[in-house]
């Protein structure tokens, strides 16, 4: 018998909730796989069993629903084979942390790193990370074998995911009072560089025209080389990052606190991209078949989300529907059909010989709006929105803080009911003709703010003019704190208006509770209108 991967010690079942222990054993007719979880005493809290066993030898034992305790210990044994058992096991809260390299970003590389790790105290924060491959294979097996949830502390915190750290805490820290003794699990599952269509199956894919368009993006890329072809440009692409890992390790030893855009300023960014092939770990469907499916169907809380940066370049007016199937899939998967899906906005960011040129292509912001557009159709999803973040030049920017704990409020506030925590982002109610422009806001503030004041030519608000102009226009918060007056001499019926739509640039309306207002795009009519 082998269980799955993700069962270790120190491992969180979620709680309030069906335990299910899967894994594989040898189909035999008399065959039971019996499971049991105990406490210190020896006393048996739950114990299931099961003689469904697949043609494959997969089996899956459900447990009853329990609340949060432990530590206890798992038993799993199958008829004439030897008992698996596994201690410090908990009841607590389990997310799944998804995305690419900046959810992976760990928190020894992130800001104030050197402040924040060697000062972690021990913490009832348990991490899992789900080995990264794109095809399952014996290095794959290995490396699952090898897995193990780590309990946070100084020593262990430095290669946890940083944006799921500071998640993590933060809803420890709130929860305290009311929870006392409450652990929570987080479960790693990313990769750098991947686009939306790595995460979810062929099948979801092809249910929409958007994910059809992934397909044979990659399709056409991928034919133009043969397998031997493409073996031999990624055995040179491999040598290319091995070579520029050796440097980045010789770099770390000197300061392991080194950001990801630090590193790149003294020894580059290494080789990028990865050559376009059928078995390439960035294909569609691939991690979602390698990653995603190897711990289905574990019981999980929710999902936090940071990804988007790869899609902006080809796919920034597809993502949402693609991004939507993704969130149906995994709650599907997961058999947690309202499962929460709480993700980042993309942040403010482009290359420096873009800036310098003038040029912005608009992608990130129709990103960022595709983005907004599923939070505002896809029920139980919610949106951190980071517009006050990003660095120039660097698409890794270093404070992962900041979106850790704004994610964090967010499923304080919808899934914990913290009432009384800010967490819902400034967002537009109505939009109207006036002296001008006029919107009006909602949001979790009482007054907003611009932070610094700026000039017109700055200016975040633009408006349109008949011709579909945009022209910056001078901004100021009305006496109600939540109507923002625009303006623009150049302009005399407006047509439209948008705020903060760049790749990169100033988007200063803040509130005074410290929350970002989303970037928008809208046409103006008597109502609202559409938003793009």
């Amino acid at each position: 018998m082998k269980l799955n991967g993700i069962f270790k010690d120190n491992m969180v079942f979620q709680r309030d909730t069906d335990i299910r222990v899967f894994g594989e054993t040898k189909k035999t007719a008399s065959k039971v796989v019996r499971c049991s979880l105990t406490d210190k005493s020896g006393a048996v809290v739950a114990k299931g069993e099961t003689r469904q066993i697949s043609n494959e030898g997969s089996f899956l034992v459900e447990l009853p629903p329990l609340p949060k305790g432990g530590p206890y210990t798992l038993s799993v044994k199958a008829t004439r084979e030897k008992e698996e058992i596994l201690e410090n096991v908990y009841i607590g809260e389990v997310w799944i942390a998804g995305g690419q390299s900046n959810m992976e970003y760990p928190l020894i590389r992130s800001e104030f790193a050197s402040m924040i790790v060697p000062r972690c105290p021990e913490t009832n924060i348990h991490f899992y990370n789900i080995p990264a491959f794109g095809n399952y294979n014996e290095e794959q097996a290995r490396a699952e074998e090898e897995s193990r949830w780590d309990v946070i502390n100084k020593d262990t915190c430095g290669n946890m995911s940083a944006v799921a750290f500071y998640f993590a805490k933060k809803v420890l820290e709130v929860l305290k009072d009311s929870e006392e003794d409450l652990h929570i699990g987080i479960i790693g599952c990313y990769l750098g560089g991947t686009n939306i269509a790595c995460w979810q199956s062929i099948d979801s894919l092809m249910r929409t025209k958007e994910g059809k368009a992934y397909i044979t993006e990659f399709d056409r890329q991928a034919s133009r080389f043969s397998e031997e072809e493409y073996l031999e440009m990624k055995k040179e692409y491999d040598a290319e990052n091995d070579a520029h890992m050796v440097r980045l390790n010789r770099l770390l030893k000197k300061n392991p606190y080194i950001t990801y855009g630090d590193a790149e300023k003294e020894i580059g960014s290494g080789a990028w991209p990865p050559p376009c092939g059928y078995l390439s770990d960035r294909r569609p469907g691939a991690l979602f078949d390698t990653m995603v499916l190897r711990i289905v169907p574990y019981s999980v809380k929710g999902v936090i989300f940071y990804q988007g940066e790869t899609d902006a370049e080809d796919h920034a007016d597809e993502y949402a529907a693609v991004f939507t199937t993704l969130i149906e899939e995994w709650r599907d998967m997961f058999c947690n059909w309202d499962m929460p899906f709480i993700f980042c906005q993309l942040p403010m960011y482009t290359t420096r010989d873009r800036k310098f040129m003038g040029y912005d292509d608009l992608k990130w912001p129709k990103l960022r709006a595709q983005q907004h557009k599923v939070e505002r159709t896809v029920p139980n999803t919610y949106m951190a929105v980071l517009a006050d973040c990003g660095e120039f030049n660097n698409i890794h920017p270093c404070d992962k803080k900041t979106p850790g704990e704004r994610l964090a409020h967010l499923a304080l506030r919808f899934v914990y009911g913290q009432e009384n925590l800010p967490a819902v982002a400034p967002y537009v109610v109505d939009v109207r003709r006036g002296d001008g422009v006029e919107i009006t806001f909602e949001g979790d503030f009482s007054h907003l703010n611009f932070h610094p004041k700026f000039t017109v030519d700055e200016s975040p608000f633009e408006i349109e003019d008949e011709r579909g102009q945009f022209h910056p226009a001078s901004a100021s918060v009305d006496f109600d704190g939540k109507t923002v007056l625009i303006n623009c001499s150049e302009v005399d019926v407006a047509y439209g208006v948008r705020y903060a739509f760049f790749s990169y640039g100033m988007a200063n309306l803040i509130t005074d509770t410290g929350l970002a207002a989303a970037p928008f795009s809208a046409t103006l009519d008597n109502t609202i209108g559409e938003f793009y």
